[in-house]
């Protein structure tokens, strides 16, 4: 049995991303989905690689999607 191969720091933080967006759509905790943000803005600043950097794009896009669809539409008053 080999032993596991060691993760870089972008790919632990693509994984936590992508752990939190999922709870966030289960639970719509706030905090949650402020730490989808920090995890982002860290990515953002930290895109030295093209990996990271498109992983980063990648993410917001899911994450403008996850967190828009999480907000409660409230029904539009019908004028009788």
């Amino acid at each position: 049995m080999s032993a596991p191969s060691p993760h870089s720091t972008h790919e632990i933080v693509i994984a936590a991303t992508l752990w939190l967006m999922h709870r966030y759509q289960q639970t719509g905790c706030k905090k949650l989905a402020r730490m989808v943000e920090q995890h982002l803005r860290w990515m953002q600043v930290g895109a030295s690689s093209p990996v990271l950097s498109n992983a980063c794009q990648r993410l917001s896009f899911e994450w403008r999607a996850v967190s828009c669809a999480a907000q409660p539409v409230l029904p539009q008053p019908t004028l009788h």
